[in-house]
Protein backbone atom coordinates (compact mmCIF):
# COMPACT_ATOMS: atom_id res chain seq x y z
CA UNK A 1 0.00 0.00 0.00
CA UNK A 2 2.64 2.55 1.06
CA UNK A 3 5.15 1.79 -1.66
CA UNK A 4 3.06 0.85 -4.66
CA UNK A 5 -0.67 1.51 -4.47
CA UNK A 6 -1.18 4.78 -2.58
CA UNK A 7 1.49 6.78 -4.48
CA UNK A 8 0.36 5.41 -7.87
CA UNK A 9 -3.28 6.31 -7.22
CA UNK A 10 -2.33 9.77 -5.98
CA UNK A 11 -0.20 10.39 -9.06
CA UNK A 12 -2.53 8.96 -11.73
CA UNK A 13 -6.00 8.84 -10.21
CA UNK A 14 -6.17 5.15 -11.11
CA UNK A 15 -7.61 3.17 -8.21
CA UNK A 16 -6.06 -0.21 -7.38
CA UNK A 17 -8.14 -2.77 -5.50
CA UNK A 18 -6.69 -5.71 -3.61
CA UNK A 19 -7.60 -9.35 -3.21
CA UNK A 20 -5.91 -12.20 -1.37
CA UNK A 21 -4.51 -14.73 -1.11
CA UNK A 22 -2.65 -15.09 -4.37
CA UNK A 23 -3.63 -18.28 -6.15
CA UNK A 24 -2.09 -19.82 -9.24
CA UNK A 25 -5.10 -22.13 -9.82
CA UNK A 26 -7.51 -19.18 -9.48
CA UNK A 27 -5.58 -17.13 -12.02
CA UNK A 28 -5.60 -20.04 -14.47
CA UNK A 29 -9.32 -20.60 -13.92
CA UNK A 30 -10.02 -16.93 -14.68
CA UNK A 31 -8.08 -17.11 -17.93
CA UNK A 32 -9.65 -20.42 -18.98
CA UNK A 33 -13.14 -19.02 -18.32
CA UNK A 34 -12.27 -15.72 -20.04
CA UNK A 35 -13.45 -13.91 -16.91
CA UNK A 36 -10.30 -12.19 -15.75
CA UNK A 37 -10.91 -9.97 -12.73
CA UNK A 38 -7.30 -9.60 -11.59
CA UNK A 39 -4.99 -7.29 -13.52
CA UNK A 40 -1.81 -8.26 -11.68
CA UNK A 41 -0.82 -10.94 -9.21
CA UNK A 42 2.29 -11.36 -7.10
CA UNK A 43 4.07 -14.61 -7.90
CA UNK A 44 7.35 -16.45 -7.73
CA UNK A 45 9.47 -15.81 -10.81
CA UNK A 46 9.35 -19.45 -11.91
CA UNK A 47 5.58 -19.08 -12.43
CA UNK A 48 6.24 -16.15 -14.77
CA UNK A 49 8.72 -18.30 -16.70
CA UNK A 50 6.52 -21.39 -16.88
CA UNK A 51 3.23 -19.75 -17.88
CA UNK A 52 4.50 -16.96 -20.14
CA UNK A 53 2.28 -16.46 -23.16
CA UNK A 54 -0.23 -19.09 -22.09
CA UNK A 55 -1.77 -17.81 -18.89
CA UNK A 56 0.23 -14.59 -18.67
CA UNK A 57 0.51 -11.46 -20.79
CA UNK A 58 3.93 -10.38 -21.99
CA UNK A 59 5.14 -7.26 -20.25
CA UNK A 60 5.03 -4.10 -22.35
CA UNK A 61 8.51 -2.76 -21.82
CA UNK A 62 7.68 0.29 -23.91
CA UNK A 63 5.69 1.36 -20.83
CA UNK A 64 7.60 -0.40 -18.04
CA UNK A 65 11.10 1.09 -17.96
CA UNK A 66 13.40 -1.94 -17.94
CA UNK A 67 16.45 0.29 -17.43
CA UNK A 68 15.31 0.81 -13.83
CA UNK A 69 15.48 -2.93 -13.09
CA UNK A 70 18.66 -4.68 -11.98
CA UNK A 71 20.06 -6.56 -15.01
CA UNK A 72 18.91 -10.17 -15.23
CA UNK A 73 15.74 -9.76 -13.15
CA UNK A 74 13.21 -8.52 -15.73
CA UNK A 75 11.26 -11.37 -17.33
CA UNK A 76 9.23 -11.55 -20.50
CA UNK A 77 6.07 -12.11 -18.44
CA UNK A 78 7.10 -10.84 -15.02
CA UNK A 79 8.17 -7.56 -13.44
CA UNK A 80 10.28 -8.02 -10.29
CA UNK A 81 9.07 -6.14 -7.23
CA UNK A 82 11.53 -7.19 -4.52
CA UNK A 83 14.70 -9.22 -3.99
CA UNK A 84 14.96 -11.90 -1.35
CA UNK A 85 16.80 -15.05 -0.35
CA UNK A 86 16.21 -18.29 1.45
CA UNK A 87 18.86 -18.25 4.14
CA UNK A 88 19.95 -19.70 7.45
CA UNK A 89 19.11 -17.72 10.57
CA UNK A 90 19.94 -18.80 14.11
CA UNK A 91 19.21 -17.91 17.72
CA UNK A 92 22.22 -16.09 19.18
CA UNK A 93 21.30 -17.02 22.77
CA UNK A 94 21.27 -20.71 21.84
CA UNK A 95 24.59 -20.87 20.01
CA UNK A 96 26.57 -18.06 21.63
CA UNK A 97 30.20 -17.94 20.51
CA UNK A 98 29.93 -21.07 18.35
CA UNK A 99 27.22 -20.26 15.81
CA UNK A 100 26.39 -22.19 12.64
CA UNK A 101 28.05 -20.73 9.57
CA UNK A 102 26.88 -23.00 6.72
CA UNK A 103 24.21 -25.37 5.49
CA UNK A 104 26.52 -28.17 6.60
CA UNK A 105 26.11 -26.87 10.15
CA UNK A 106 22.33 -26.70 9.71
CA UNK A 107 22.38 -30.44 9.09
CA UNK A 108 24.90 -31.23 11.87
CA UNK A 109 22.71 -32.03 14.86
CA UNK A 110 25.62 -33.31 16.98
CA UNK A 111 27.75 -30.17 16.78
CA UNK A 112 24.70 -27.90 16.71
CA UNK A 113 21.88 -29.54 18.66
CA UNK A 114 18.49 -27.89 18.54
CA UNK A 115 15.28 -27.68 16.58
CA UNK A 116 15.41 -26.77 12.91
CA UNK A 117 12.60 -25.05 11.06
CA UNK A 118 11.73 -25.13 7.38
CA UNK A 119 8.72 -24.28 5.28
CA UNK A 120 6.67 -27.35 4.38
CA UNK A 121 6.96 -26.90 0.63
CA UNK A 122 9.31 -28.25 -2.01
CA UNK A 123 10.16 -24.86 -3.48
CA UNK A 124 11.28 -23.20 -0.25
CA UNK A 125 14.96 -24.10 -0.39
CA UNK A 126 15.20 -27.32 1.61
CA UNK A 127 16.17 -29.47 -1.38
CA UNK A 128 18.87 -27.03 -2.45
CA UNK A 129 20.16 -26.57 1.12
CA UNK A 130 20.35 -30.33 1.65
CA UNK A 131 22.46 -30.79 -1.48
CA UNK A 132 24.74 -27.88 -0.58
CA UNK A 133 25.18 -29.39 2.89
CA UNK A 134 26.04 -32.72 1.28
CA UNK A 135 28.85 -31.15 -0.69
CA UNK A 136 27.28 -30.38 -4.04
CA UNK A 137 28.86 -27.33 -5.67
CA UNK A 138 26.45 -24.44 -6.13
CA UNK A 139 27.14 -24.45 -9.88
CA UNK A 140 26.04 -28.09 -10.10
CA UNK A 141 22.80 -27.96 -8.09
CA UNK A 142 20.42 -28.24 -11.02
CA UNK A 143 18.90 -30.55 -12.00
CA UNK A 144 18.27 -31.38 -8.34
CA UNK A 145 19.25 -34.88 -7.26
CA UNK A 146 16.11 -35.94 -5.38
CA UNK A 147 17.53 -39.14 -3.87
CA UNK A 148 20.58 -37.40 -2.49
CA UNK A 149 18.59 -34.43 -1.20
CA UNK A 150 15.96 -36.51 0.60
CA UNK A 151 18.60 -38.80 2.07
CA UNK A 152 20.26 -35.75 3.60
CA UNK A 153 16.92 -34.39 4.79
CA UNK A 154 16.23 -37.74 6.47
CA UNK A 155 19.18 -37.04 8.76
CA UNK A 156 17.37 -34.10 10.43
CA UNK A 157 13.74 -35.18 10.14
CA UNK A 158 13.40 -35.84 13.90
CA UNK A 159 14.91 -32.44 14.66
CA UNK A 160 12.78 -30.46 12.23
CA UNK A 161 9.60 -28.46 12.65
CA UNK A 162 7.67 -28.02 9.42
CA UNK A 163 6.22 -24.52 9.05
CA UNK A 164 2.97 -23.88 7.17
CA UNK A 165 2.84 -20.09 6.71
CA UNK A 166 4.99 -16.99 6.90
CA UNK A 167 3.19 -15.92 10.06
CA UNK A 168 3.96 -19.31 11.63
CA UNK A 169 7.58 -18.92 10.62
CA UNK A 170 7.82 -15.56 12.35
CA UNK A 171 6.07 -16.90 15.46
CA UNK A 172 8.39 -19.92 15.72
CA UNK A 173 11.44 -17.67 15.53
CA UNK A 174 9.97 -15.22 18.02
CA UNK A 175 8.95 -17.72 20.69
CA UNK A 176 12.01 -19.98 20.35
CA UNK A 177 10.15 -23.03 19.06
CA UNK A 178 13.06 -23.41 16.63
CA UNK A 179 16.73 -22.62 17.20
CA UNK A 180 17.64 -22.15 13.56
CA UNK A 181 15.61 -21.91 10.40
CA UNK A 182 15.75 -21.93 6.64
CA UNK A 183 14.00 -18.60 6.64
CA UNK A 184 12.53 -15.72 4.71
CA UNK A 185 14.55 -12.65 5.73
CA UNK A 186 11.46 -10.45 6.00
CA UNK A 187 9.83 -12.74 8.55
CA UNK A 188 13.10 -13.22 10.43
CA UNK A 189 13.63 -9.46 10.67
CA UNK A 190 10.06 -8.95 11.86
CA UNK A 191 10.73 -11.50 14.62
CA UNK A 192 13.83 -9.51 15.61
CA UNK A 193 11.77 -6.32 15.91
CA UNK A 194 9.57 -8.20 18.39
CA UNK A 195 12.47 -9.35 20.55
CA UNK A 196 13.89 -12.46 18.89
CA UNK A 197 17.69 -12.81 19.16
CA UNK A 198 18.56 -13.81 15.60
CA UNK A 199 21.39 -13.43 13.14
CA UNK A 200 21.45 -14.33 9.44
CA UNK A 201 24.13 -16.44 7.77
CA UNK A 202 24.96 -15.17 4.28
CA UNK A 203 26.92 -18.23 3.22
CA UNK A 204 25.31 -19.78 0.11
CA UNK A 205 21.94 -18.05 0.37
CA UNK A 206 19.45 -19.11 -2.29
CA UNK A 207 18.44 -15.94 -4.10
CA UNK A 208 15.03 -15.40 -5.63
CA UNK A 209 12.74 -12.49 -6.37
CA UNK A 210 9.00 -11.97 -6.34
CA UNK A 211 7.37 -10.63 -9.48
CA UNK A 212 4.10 -9.15 -10.62
CA UNK A 213 2.47 -11.09 -13.45
CA UNK A 214 -0.47 -10.02 -15.61
CA UNK A 215 -3.21 -12.59 -16.33
CA UNK A 216 -3.82 -13.14 -20.02
CA UNK A 217 -6.95 -11.32 -21.11
CA UNK A 218 -6.88 -8.45 -18.62
CA UNK A 219 -9.16 -5.61 -19.68
CA UNK A 220 -6.87 -2.99 -18.14
CA UNK A 221 -3.58 -3.83 -19.78
CA UNK A 222 -2.32 -0.27 -20.31
CA UNK A 223 -3.24 0.81 -16.78
CA UNK A 224 -1.59 -2.22 -15.20
CA UNK A 225 1.60 -1.63 -17.19
CA UNK A 226 1.62 1.95 -15.89
CA UNK A 227 1.23 0.56 -12.37
CA UNK A 228 4.15 -1.83 -12.91
CA UNK A 229 6.26 1.05 -14.18
CA UNK A 230 5.60 2.80 -10.87
CA UNK A 231 6.54 -0.37 -8.97
CA UNK A 232 10.07 -0.38 -10.40
CA UNK A 233 10.71 3.31 -9.70
CA UNK A 234 13.46 4.23 -7.26
CA UNK A 235 10.99 5.98 -4.96
CA UNK A 236 8.62 3.00 -4.75
CA UNK A 237 11.46 0.54 -4.21
CA UNK A 238 13.03 2.64 -1.47
CA UNK A 239 9.69 2.96 0.32
CA UNK A 240 9.22 -0.80 0.06
CA UNK A 241 12.54 -1.59 1.74
CA UNK A 242 11.84 0.98 4.44
CA UNK A 243 8.64 -0.85 5.37
CA UNK A 244 9.53 -4.53 4.89
CA UNK A 245 12.86 -6.38 4.96
CA UNK A 246 13.31 -7.10 1.28
CA UNK A 247 15.78 -5.45 -1.06
CA UNK A 248 15.03 -3.09 -3.96
CA UNK A 249 15.23 -4.33 -7.55
CA UNK A 250 16.11 -0.81 -8.70
CA UNK A 251 19.82 -0.08 -8.11
CA UNK A 252 19.03 3.64 -7.84
CA UNK A 253 16.77 3.12 -4.81
CA UNK A 254 18.31 4.48 -1.60
CA UNK A 255 16.16 3.32 1.31
CA UNK A 256 16.72 4.87 4.72
CA UNK A 257 17.14 1.73 6.87
CA UNK A 258 19.09 0.83 9.98
CA UNK A 259 22.03 -1.56 10.20
CA UNK A 260 19.99 -4.41 11.66
CA UNK A 261 17.47 -4.40 8.83
CA UNK A 262 20.26 -4.03 6.29
CA UNK A 263 21.88 -7.17 7.67
CA UNK A 264 18.78 -9.13 6.61
CA UNK A 265 18.62 -7.70 3.06
CA UNK A 266 20.46 -9.37 0.19
CA UNK A 267 23.01 -6.70 -0.63
CA UNK A 268 26.33 -8.42 -1.32
CA UNK A 269 27.03 -9.95 2.10
CA UNK A 270 27.30 -13.40 0.50
CA UNK A 271 30.73 -12.60 -1.00
CA UNK A 272 29.79 -14.35 -4.21
CA UNK A 273 28.66 -17.59 -2.57
CA UNK A 274 24.97 -17.07 -3.33
CA UNK A 275 22.98 -19.37 -5.59
CA UNK A 276 20.19 -18.11 -7.83
CA UNK A 277 17.15 -20.37 -7.85
CA UNK A 278 16.77 -21.96 -11.28
CA UNK A 279 13.39 -20.64 -12.48
CA UNK A 280 13.27 -22.81 -15.59
CA UNK A 281 13.94 -26.00 -13.62
CA UNK A 282 11.29 -25.13 -11.05
CA UNK A 283 8.78 -24.19 -13.74
CA UNK A 284 9.29 -27.58 -15.39
CA UNK A 285 9.50 -29.67 -12.22
CA UNK A 286 7.32 -28.05 -9.56
CA UNK A 287 4.55 -30.65 -9.74
CA UNK A 288 6.93 -33.60 -9.52
CA UNK A 289 9.03 -32.00 -6.78
CA UNK A 290 5.90 -31.16 -4.78
CA UNK A 291 4.56 -34.72 -5.03
CA UNK A 292 7.89 -36.10 -3.81
CA UNK A 293 8.11 -33.52 -1.02
CA UNK A 294 4.56 -34.15 0.19
CA UNK A 295 5.18 -37.88 0.36
CA UNK A 296 8.45 -37.38 2.22
CA UNK A 297 7.24 -34.76 4.71
CA UNK A 298 4.19 -36.87 5.54
CA UNK A 299 6.72 -39.50 6.52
Amino acid sequence: MKAFIEPFTKETGIKVGQDSPLSYPKLKAMVDAKRVTWDAMEAYSYFAVGECGTYLEKIDYSIVDKSKIEPGLALECGVPNMKSALLLVYNTDKYGDNPPTSWKDFFDTKKFPGKRGMMNAADQGALEAALLADGVDGKDLFPLDYDRAFAKLDSIRDDTKFIATGADQEQALQNGTVDMMLAWPGRAYDAVTKGAKLKPVWNQPIFYNDVFVVPKGTKNKKAVMEFLNHVVSAEAQATLAENIAYAPINPAAKPNIDAVKKSFLPSGQDNGTGIKRDDKWWADNLVDATERWTKWSAG
